[in-house]
């Protein structure tokens, strides 16, 4: 078990922000008998049903498993709460005192600064596809943001917290235009400057190319306040080292995610830049690497979720021990108990194997 190495999870203050989603867990069936059917098994097969339609139509059954609270930010945050920091959270929660999210924003003291998303998540054996409804995201915005709490408010949020995350870059509109709104007028004005910053994209690829690389330069900036992490799967990191002008191709080897981890922290002159992958995690500083190899699910339960499991795994662990080793394999076996059990885990349930 690993409590010993996180003595100190229970002082550490998160601010998490800035999405929300109500996500809907579907299965997409293959043939039904009666009451009972079997579900498509793999995206290839899915691809294959849909590529069979060309010309035609088709009607593809969803059968829904569950409604559940979403969003990188709600997910990320919970999990952070359920390790045992405390969190603050900021962001698109709608009506929370009427809805889902009731009890998340009483336990993280929530600011709603808009209307939630919506998304359906087809899970598949080897994966998910998600079908998300976000327009009314496009109301959490700077203003939105001072509409509920001052600069002042902000500075006395941010100054009281250890870390700092921002995630879910690609389907907030406004994120670029709020995140330079905190380097500008926020982080200049707190009394302590050695707070991790966390960084989650989510899936870049539907975003312009400038538009990333925009952001991209964002996070640098913030290394003058404090301690950037960029976390990224492993498309994503392919899509960001393209961005930042490398020519590396990143496959799911040890010694290629190793690299890819080191060339993405040195690009952005960041603290930390790791990528999970299904089966290999990686992770680099300035002045080490790391590889976790150990927990991959053969039969996963779930897979929504399972990324920002891994982050806030990475996030609550770094922040007690800056040991980017023990950090992916905490992350690793967080994300895994989570697929196994469906549920986020305490610091007593994550295992972590001899590393």
């Amino acid at each position: 078990m690993a409590t010993a190495n996180l003595e100190k999870i229970q002082t550490k203050n998160i601010v998490v922000g800035f999405d929300g989603f109500v996500d809907t867990i579907v299965q997409a069936v293959d043939v039904r008998n009666g009451e009972k059917y079997t579900r498509i098994e793999t995206i290839s097969d899915f691809g294959k049903r849909i590529m069979s339609a060309a010309g035609k139509s088709s009607n593809i059954e969803l059968v829904p498993q569950k409604k559940l609270m979403g969003g990188n930010g709600p997910l990320l945050a919970e999990t952070l709460c359920k390790l045992g920091t405390n969190v603050r959270y900021i962001g698109a929660l709608g009506d929370c005192a009427n809805n889902i999210f009731q009890d998340f924003a009483n336990e993280t003291s929530a600011i709603s600064t808009g209307d939630y998303g919506e998304t359906r998540a087809i899970e598949f054996s080897d994966g998910k596809i998600l079908f998300g409804e976000m327009l009314s995201l496009s109301q959490t915005t700077v203003d939105s943001i001072l509409a509920k709490i001052s600069p002042q408010g902000l500075v006395s949020i941010i100054d009281s917290s250890d870390a700092f995350a921002m995630v879910n870059w690609t389907m907030m509109q406004h994120m670029t235009s709020i995140a330079r709104f905190f380097v500008r007028e926020i982080f200049p004005q707190c009394t302590k400057n050695n707070r991790l910053f966390f960084f989650d994209l989510a899936d870049p690829e539907k975003r312009k190319q400038s538009e990333l690389t925009e952001f991209l330069h964002i996070i640098s900036s913030y290394q003058k306040f404090g301690r950037s992490v960029l976390g990224l799967n492993v498309r994503e990191a392919q899509q960001v080292l393209h961005a930042l002008g490398q020519d590396f191709q990143l496959d799911e080897r040890e010694d290629s995610m190793e690299e890819a981890a080191k060339l993405l922290r040195k690009a952005l002159e960041i603290e930390v830049a790791f990528i999970h992958g299904v089966k290999i995690s990686s992770a680099a500083t300035g002045k080490e690497s790391a590889i976790a190899n150990k927990y991959f699910v053969e039969n996963p339960k779930i897979l929504t979720g399972a990324g920002d499991r891994y982050n806030a795994g990475f996030l609550a662990s770094y922040l007690c021990n800056n040991d980017i080793n023990f950090a992916i394999n905490f992350a690793a076996a967080t994300s895994a108990f989570y697929v196994k059990n469906m549920v986020s885990p305490t610091p007593n349930d994550v295992e972590i194997l001899a590393i």
